[in-house]
């Protein structure tokens, strides 16, 4: 399949590659519906964003141009999704005429601009460990997976997966290596 979000915009054009769609909604519904919830969306109404947005893509993908000199896919995703939570605030201030919410946002929380960057860093990090678990066997994950993302030691991952710690940093290094090419095309693309 893809491997770059470029080669992924194009396999897109098609509404009927399925797999590319898959691929799509798996990297993009969770940054959507993160994004959501970090604008201060409940739940369900994250979910309605998200969704809400992944149709907008939809119907809207077989013209898009991807043009990174305008800005690219990442800006013109968070425009969609910047509307649509600006425009669920709107529409529940116009039912309920209540305001307080947003006028109690403190200065100090992050903009929606840096919302967003974190979240399209951390979506595309874990998209990007998953497809590098494919190429790793599934010790070397493990390692990877206990020292990394669960703050292991290294002599625990040893004692728990009968390695020694030259095999322990080795695995960490190779997965890294790989989530780090994997990162760059994404970057590549921005």
């Amino acid at each position: 399949m893809a491997t770059t979000r470029a080669s992924l915009l194009l396999s897109l054009k098609n509404r009927s590659n399925a797999e590319a769609w898959r691929e799509f909604h798996q990297l993009y519904a969770p940054l959507l519906y993160g994004y959501a919830r970090a604008r201060g969306l409940p739940h369900d109404d994250a979910e309605e964003v998200r969704d809400q947005c992944l149709e907008i893509v939809t119907r809207k993908m077989p013209t898009f141009a991807y043009d990174k000199e305008r800005g690219g896919f990442k800006n013109w995703l968070r425009r969609i999704a910047d509307y649509k939570v600006v425009d669920f605030f709107r529409t529940r201030r116009e039912r309920r005429a209540d305001t307080e919410k947003i006028r109690s946002i403190r200065d100090v929380e992050p903009s929606p601009a840096e919302i967003w960057e974190q979240s399209w860093r951390h979506e595309h990090l874990l998209y990007c460990v998953e497809k590098a678990r494919a190429h790793a066997s599934e010790t070397n994950f493990r390692a990877f997976q206990m020292l990394v993302l669960d703050n292991c030691t290294v002599k625990d991952v040893c004692t728990n997966l009968g390695l020694n710690t030259n095999q322990v940093y080795l695995a960490k290094a190779r997965m890294l290596e790989h989530v780090s090419r994997l990162m760059a095309d994404f970057d590549e693309d921005s």
